[in-house]
């Protein structure tokens, strides 16, 4: 069993609130089931079993997984030669970026996706605002928080696929 603590209603409500106010995640109810695991220098917040959402430095990123808030987020479109290095951590750098989706600030959660498949790679934290970065042709312009392949998508994925038989 994963080192998971469960929440007390008066801790998991505020949480709920928080969580709320992330875009595809606002159906969240306060009766559900909060769950925390620590992995690495993240808390990953688990609603009734599934892994929604983590904070990281005061700041909530939804998980890989959780296609409900991802589908509503900025996009930023790399091509496919950014692939192997976006999923092994490193951060996206300006010339391959293929398409810039939605509008975002300096700072702003926007999921990284590749140009063949439109597949979820990862989370970042744009370096620039939509408009700067749709323009930019070198440097790197978003770091990269949560993707393929790191701890928190490790153990979010151990555990869903435990789900899926139920």
């Amino acid at each position: 069993m994963p080192n998971r603590t469960i929440l007390k209603d008066r801790d998991a409500k505020p949480l709920i609130e928080e969580l709320n106010k992330i875009p595809g995640l606002e159906q969240l109810s306060r009766k559900s089931r909060v769950e925390t695991e620590m992995v690495k220098s993240s808390e990953v917040i688990f609603v009734d079993g599934l892994p929604v959402a983590f904070k990281r430095e005061e700041q909530f990123v939804p998980v890989l997984t959780n296609n409900s808030a991802l589908e509503k987020m900025p996009r930023v479109t790399v091509d496919m030669g950014a692939v192997p290095h976006v999923v092994g951590g490193a951060d996206i750098m300006a010339p391959g970026i293929r398409k810039v989706e939605g509008s975002f600030h300096e700072k702003g959660l926007v999921v990284i996706v590749d140009e063949k498949h439109g597949k979820f790679l990862s989370v970042g934290r744009s370096l620039l605002t939509s408009d700067a970065l749709a323009v930019t042709k070198k440097g790197k312009v978003i770091a990269n928080i949560h993707y393929v392949g790191d701890p928190v998508w490790e153990t979010i994925k151990s555990q869903t696929s435990t789900h899926s038989g139920s």
